[in-house]
């Protein structure tokens, strides 16, 4: 894993060097093993190198070919033998033996084609001498970041975190908060789609490509893959699709294992993870596995028995750190201050922890991530279906039921009645894309439209719902978790976390192969009246303990209400203060501090609302902002 710059000028400019190697250098953190910067006329591309295949200088990038592609490069190509060896028999012949170079040499014969052949995570950038164009591509599910900006001269830079664009853009007084990704984040907790929290900044949205060339007009991003929810054929049986899931996520796992380094396994206790160490352990001695869990003091938050269960199964090297309340406090700052933008899913914190422990002995991590939305595991699978039975009856039941529900006593539980109905009821809308939405978000869009002085109306945050691609019934909100949640927090909160500590993670439900069979599967295979993931529970029958099977799912909670309330009280009453918001002259003062002195009374849990607004308060804070 790697962090990628560039700046292409509108003619060569010698300046592009320090200010390319300005932005390498705040990627560090990406790539400790090697870094350069290298001038090709107009484009100066820079890169830092966590070396994981073919670890000599052969694979130091920017890696040129033939003297006319070059390429910066950040990610994991899995399917690169298999491609290494069409391009040979197309004439072509390796240096290296770096899916780096697969991807420039494919780059050469395909032109963007290439990019329907990938199976990988990556964000990478080509220079191409022949027609003087940048080609900047994204992988299809998002795992890998890349954002880009048009300069003040005319000349565009991208780089994998926004902090490297942040650079150059300060640099030439060119940095404004987009009050109308601001407005977003409130609504989806980070930044959806091409949004950024400057304008002007924009991120390349996954599976898509860009290509860009100096005094052009700039095009829009393209596409180039899609999921397809419509079954291929036959409909398989039930033993049929379990078999299938159980063979296709051996070989996903298989082909994730590749690397020169050590490599072991986030294993939290939940299905997915053990899912992946049990299709693991059919690759390789067990015995060489090394698992990492984090457990916690407070009983109410603490899965390591759990974890631990699956790892006396298969008899792997289990690694588990225990963490207190505190621990995690002082936690906090540390990946807090790492964020190049805000990201309001609270679960960041314990995943640092994690990377931080599991880099002390590997290089690369696999992980569960992706299992949620490909097998309909969120308690909002559960809540659609009893939205569409809800929405039918009469207005009156319906009005009551919300009346029974505000006058339920708040608490800061992590699974509160309270919390959870409040948010089931006001999040209803006959729209199921927008009540899923509105039920994983922090805040609604009428009240962000509120909360954000001078941004937009409530009616145009939600547009990047519109280009969702939803199938028609219940699998639409599949899409939605897929294209627009996971991305935009989770796949973001594992990138950000664990790059801070320059750790590979790797997610094999997000496989290519593997994630376009289970998106065909039937609805009904994934949600089973109330079970969730139960094609995926059927394939690990006899694999997996029954506990763990059986056992509801979790998550890394964090207690961010009781925090507010009690250790960050005084450092969010500072954040909220009239003075402090009164600073960036973004949100609402009033508003702001009835949503704080309603939660510290107990009165109301707003943890969600007022998480979002201190960590993005205290990102403003770590720019002289608040």
């Amino acid at each position: 894993m790697c962090g990628i710059t560039g700046i292409v000028s509108p003619a060569p400019n010698p300046g592009d060097l320090a200010r390319v190697q300005e932005m390498t250098d705040l990627l560090a953190h990406r790539g400790p093993d090697a870094s350069g910067v290298r001038a090709f006329g107009p484009a100066t591309l820079g890169h830092r190198r966590l070396s994981i295949i073919d670890l000599s200088e052969r694979g130091t990038q920017p890696m040129v070919v033939e003297g006319q592609v070059a390429i910066t490069f950040n990610g994991e190509i899995y399917n690169h033998l298999e491609l290494r060896r069409e391009l040979e028999a197309a004439g072509h012949s390796f240096s290296t033996g770096t899916d780096t170079e697969v991807l420039l040499r494919g780059y050469l014969e395909w032109g963007p084609g290439i990019l329907e052949r990938l199976n990988g995570m990556f964000g990478f950038g080509i220079w191409d001498e022949r027609d003087q164009s940048l080609f900047l591509a994204r992988d299809p599910f998002g795992q890998k970041p890349l954002y880009y900006a048009i300069l003040p001269d005319g000349g565009l830079a991208f780089a994998s975190e926004l902090r490297s664009i942040e650079s150059v853009l300060r640099a030439a007084d060119a940095l404004k908060l987009d009050r109308k990704s601001v407005a977003k984040y409130l609504c989806f907790d980070g930044f959806p789609e091409d949004a950024a929290v400057y304008e002007g900044v924009r991120r390349l949205p996954p599976a898509s490509w860009f290509r860009w060339q100096p005094g052009h007009a700039s095009p829009s991003p393209a596409r180039y893959w899609r999921r397809t929810y419509e079954s291929e054929g036959r409909t398989p049986s039930p033993s049929e699709a379990a078999d299938q899931v159980w063979s296709r996520l051996c070989s996903a796992v298989d082909r994730h294992l590749m690397g020169d380094v050590p490599l072991g396994v986030f294993l939290s206790g939940g299905i997915d993870s053990s899912a992946i160490l049990a299709a693991m352990a059919t690759r390789v001695d067990p015995s060489r596995i090394r698992t990492f869990s984090i457990g916690f003091e407070e009983a109410s938050y603490d899965e390591s028995d759990s974890a631990r269960l699956v790892a006396e199964r298969f008899g792997v090297q289990h690694n588990v750190k225990v963490l207190s309340g505190q621990s995690l406090l002082t936690t906090l700052p540390e990946i807090l201050d790492q964020l190049d933008e805000p990201l309001a899913d609270a679960s960041i914190v314990p995943t640092y922890a994690l990377a931080r422990f599991a880099r002390e002995e590997v290089a690369i991590a696999l992980g569960g991530d992706g299992g949620d939305e490909l097998f309909a595991g969120y308690d909002t699978a559960v809540a659609e279906r009893a939205a569409r039975y809800y929405l039918r009856t009469p207005r009156l039941l319906r009005s009551l039921v919300r009346r029974g529900v505000g006058l339920l006593p708040a608490s800061s539980d992590k699974r509160s009645l309270q919390f959870r109905a409040s948010r089931f009821v006001n999040g209803l809308d006959p729209s199921p894309l927008v009540r899923n939405q509105r039920w994983f978000g922090s805040f609604l869009p009428e009240e962000a439209a509120g909360l954000v002085l001078g941004g937009p109306g409530a009616g145009t945050i939600y547009e990047d719902l519109g280009g969702v691609a939803a199938p028609p019934g219940e699998q639409g909100p599949l899409e939605l978790w897929t294209s627009i949640y996971m991305p935009t927090c989770v796949l973001t909160k594992v990138d950000r976390a664990s790059m801070a500590v320059s750790l590979e993670v790797r997610a094999p439900f997000l496989d290519l192969e593997f994630a376009e069979y289970v998106t065909r599967l039937p609805y009904h295979y994934k949600l089973r009246g109330l079970t969730r993931k139960w094609i995926l529970k059927r394939a690990l029958r006899g694999r997996l303990p029954d506990e763990i099977l059986h056992r509801s799912k979790e998550g890394f909670g964090v207690p961010c209400g009781e925090w507010l309330r009690g250790p960050l009280r005084e450092q969010a009453s500072e954040l909220f203060s009239a003075r402090a918001l009164g600073k960036s002259d973004l949100f609402d003062p009033e508003r702001v501090q009835r949503l704080f002195s309603e939660h510290l009374s107990g009165r109301l849990d707003h943890r969600k609302q007022l998480w979002s607004l201190f960590v993005f308060q205290r990102w403003l804070q770590n720019r002289g902002q608040a």
